[in-house]
C-alpha cells in the first residue's frame, strides 16, 4: 500500500464513526488505516473493532496516556510511504487519496501535499471554504504566507512521505495539547523543499465553539512561547528564515495575542 492515514483517538463518540467512514469511502483503496486508541471508555475501539475492515490497524495503547503521548507513538509505528494525521472529528472527502495521488505524481520532489478544504461546525455544516492557496509554494515562501496569517493552516489534510516525518523527529509533543505543534512540523517539512496544493476541496476541518477554561489559557501561553522558541532557534540557523521572521513575526503574535 502506498499510503497510511492515521487516527489517534480517545473517546471519539458518533464524531469519530463519520470521520472513519469517510476515510473508508475513499475513491483510491491503496490505503490502511491506523488507529491509536488510547484506552477508550465509550465504545470507540469496540466499534471499529467491529468494522473488521481489511484497511484497518489498530494499536490500543496498553495505559492511559496523554494526548502528547498517544500522538508521539505515530513516529514508532510501520507507516507506507506517504502518510497523513487526521483529527477524529474530522473528515475526508472521498477524492481526498486520488487528488492527493495525482499532486504526488505531478510533483514527485515536493515535500508537503495539501488540498483546499471546508470548515464546518460541531453538527457538520459548512462554515466556510479555507482561503485560497497558491498551487506552489516554496519552503520560506510557506513560512511568510503562514507568519502573515495569509493563509489557514490546520492539522488535517497534510501529506508528507512518513521518512521526512520521522526525520524530523514526528510531531513535537513537547507542545502541551499539542497547540502549535503541528505548525512546527509543517514548517520543517516544507522547508526541506517544497509544498504543491490542489484546487480541489478535498476534506473538512471540524471547528469547536466552547469556552475557554483558565487552565487551557495557560497551555495557549506556554504552547506559544514554546512556539516563539522554534522561530527564534530557526532564525538564529538560517538567514533567510530571519529576514522573513523579523517582517512578519510581529504581526503573528498580534494575531496570536
Amino acid at each position: 500500500m502506498k499510503f497510511s492515514i492515521i487516527l489517534p483517538v480517545k473517546n471519539g463518540g458518533k464524531l469519530v464513526k463519520e470521520c472513519v467512514n469517510s476515510i473508508l469511502s475513499q475513491s483510491l483503496q491503496d490505503f490502511d488505516l491506523i488507529v491509536l486508541d488510547n484506552c477508550s471508555v465509550d465504545g470507540t475501539l469496540e466499534w471499529v473493532q467491529s468494522l473488521k475492515d481489511p484497511h484497518i490497524k489498530i494499536i490500543p495503547s496498553l495505559k492511559p496516556l496523554t494526548i502528547e503521548e498517544n500522538w508521539g507513538r505515530i513516529i514508532d509505528v510501520e507507516k507506507n510511504e506517504f502518510i497523513t494525521l487526521i483529527g477524529h472529528d474530522d473528515i475526508l472527502y472521498p477524492n481526498f487519496l486520488s487528488v492527493i495521488d495525482a499532486l504526488i505524481k505531478s510533483h514527485p520532489n515536493a515535500s508537503l501535499y495539501h488540498t483546499h478544504f471546508n470548515f464546518i461546525d460541531a453538527n457538520g455544516n459548512k462554515i466556510r471554504p479555507c482561503r485560497p492557496m497558491k498551487p506552489y509554494m516554496e519552503g520560506y515562501e510557506f513560512l511568510k504566507e503562514f507568519l502573515a496569517i495569509s493563509i489557514d493552516s490546520m492539522g488535517t489534510g497534510y501529506m508528507m512521505r512518513s521518512s521526512d516525518y520521522d526525520a524530523a523527529g514526528g510531531i513535537p509533543v513537547k507542545y502541551p495539547n499539542l497547540l502549535f505543534a503541528d505548525f512546527e512540523l509543517w514548517l520543517n517539512i516544507c522547508l526541506k523543499n517544497y509544498k504543491v496544493v490542489a484546487p480541489e476541496t478535498c476534506f473538512a476541518f471540524r471547528k469547536h465553539h466552547s469556552a475557554t477554561g483558565t487552565a487551557i489559557d495557560k497551555d495557549l501561553h506556554k504552547a506559544l512561547g514554546i512556539f516563539v522558541d522554534f522561530l527564534l532557534s530557526l532564525e538564529q540557523h538560517d538567514e533567510r528564515a530571519r529576514k522573513i521572521i523579523d517582517e512578519f513575526g510581529v504581526r503573528f503574535l498580534l494575531f496570536q495575542c
